[in-house]
């Protein structure tokens, strides 16, 4: 992901700062938080609480060594995958980047659906692959041979599909190409009012 011919490392923490100036709000989630890539953006002067999600424990691990001094008892780490049964406390603003293409379109939208009540806007980062599969070939390429077998390619209409199925209207989206003639798309949720 940091590799210059890459550039999605660098690319995703200036689209996690994007999302978090779009919604400046006092409660934070973020969805497969990994090693906490984009929480040095967060100002823990204007924000109450910031929950990461992650099934990894040595990403979460990671990410308590690097953001406990700066974002202190704000920080809520939680160790679990992403599907319909989990339950998420309430934030303002959920971040989902690059956690859609291992969940599904449709178990990603059932999450959201048993959620609802809990978000206010839902941002996600989806990677389109146009011409390349979904590890771009890098000398370290082989190391993620085993993610391909995990993840799958998620068309953004298809997202909007099911996201709206799951009760939730889409609010934008943009794209930005990747050196490696990949793209990350953008796109914002927001729940539809229920009659």
């Amino acid at each position: 992901m940091g590799d210059p011919g890459v550039g999605q490392l660098q690319r995703l923490r200036d689209i996690t700062g994007e999302q978090l100036a779009a919604y400046p709000f006092r409660a934070i989630g973020v969805l497969g938080v990994a090693g906490g890539n984009g929480l040095d953006l967060i100002d823990p002067e204007t924000t109450d609480a910031v929950y990461g999600y992650d099934i990894n424990p040595d990403y979460l691990n990671a990410c308590k060594t690097r953001y406990r001094d700066a974002l202190g008892d704000r920080l809520h780490l939680i160790e679990t995958s992403i599907d319909r049964s989990v339950r998420i406390a309430r934030v303002d603003l959920l971040i989902a980047n690059l956690i859609i293409e291992y969940v599904g379109a449709e178990e990603f939208a059932a999450f959201a659906a048993a959620n609802a009540r809990s978000i206010g806007v839902l941002s996600c980062v989806i990677q389109r692959n146009d011409t390349a599969g979904f590890v771009s070939s890098t000398d370290y390429s082989s190391s993620f041979d085993a993610l391909a077998s995990v993840s799958s390619d998620i068309d953004p209409e298809t997202l909007t599909s099911a996201m709206s199925d799951a009760g939730f209207a889409a609010l934008s989206r943009c794209e930005y190409p990747l050196p490696n003639g990949k793209a990350l798309v953008r796109q914002d949720f927001q729940t539809t009012p229920r009659p």
